[in-house]
């Protein structure tokens, strides 16, 4: 298998780099080749403390194998006091100090491609795992094959479920990830997107436009910036100010 993958990304208006609470991993954007390649994305919910922090460490544990698809509560403890060992001694106000003990929380989504030979048979498949409203899009010859794990604009809520960084909290509302999985094709993109561009994505779609050829097209020669184009998208009101994250994976053999 081969893939060319490319993270994009930008803090909410206002806000600084430093700031920004989404995460995406791998960390570089580059041409992958394995018979097996992990790709994620999450995001840190505002409200809570060095969530950015939480999401980053998230993402990239999936990637390195160390969360796997159906997980339990005790998996995710060595990370989450990992978390805590991070954040603790750090000289905060009193008020910060209450809000880093209720935890940090984020979202997940996490992809694996798949590009095995069993005797004759080539097997491409794909697998992902959600917590949350960060979504994957795969498209093919112009068409929608899935979107997961929301399908439409009016899915997104003030209150997706989320994954704590504090062990007593409950795992998420509805107790487990949720799993899709499928075949992918030579010439196949997927796209991860957080809840902002992934919720402006669907109602795009539902308008009977292509959105999926405007991220195809992105920051590539002659075509508009990622930056330019979220900055007009938040100016007419399309998109809502918020971190934006996206990783297009493009499978080209």
């Amino acid at each position: 298998m081969d893939a060319y993958a490319k993270a994009f990304w930008l803090p909410k208006e206002g806000s600084s780099e430093a700031e920004y609470e989404d995460a995406y991993f791998p960390r570089h954007t580059e041409r992958r080749k394995g018979q097996r390649l992990r790709f994620a994305i999450a995001d840190g919910a505002t409200e809570t403390s060095f969530s950015g922090l939480w999401a980053r460490m998230l993402a990239s544990k999936f990637v390195r194998r160390g969360i796997n698809f159906t997980f339990t509560p005790d998996e995710l403890r060595p990370l989450q006091e990992n978390w805590k060992k991070s954040v603790s001694g750090k000289s905060l106000p009193w008020y910060a100090e209450e809000k880093l003990a209720s935890g940090a929380f984020s979202t997940l989504l996490g992809l694996e491609l798949t590009d095995t030979n069993s005797g004759n048979e080539i097997k491409r498949t794909w697998r992902a795992m959600a917590f949350g409203d960060s979504c994957l899009v795969q498209v093919r010859g112009g068409e929608i094959i899935i979107a997961f794990p929301l399908k439409d604009s009016a899915s997104f809520t003030s209150r997706p479920d989320l994954l704590s960084s504090l062990p007593s909290t409950e795992i998420n509302q509805s107790g487990a990830a949720l799993i899709a999985e499928g075949i992918w094709g030579c010439d196949d993109t997927f796209f991860l997107m957080t809840d902002a561009l992934a919720c402006w994505f669907f109602k795009e779609k539902e308008a009977d436009r292509q959105p999926w050829n405007i991220l195809r097209d992105l920051d590539t020669q002659g075509q508009t910036s990622f930056q330019a184009w979220v900055a007009s998208l938040r100016s007419s009101g399309a998109m809502k100010n918020d971190d934006v994250t996206l990783v297009r994976i493009d499978i080209v053999g």
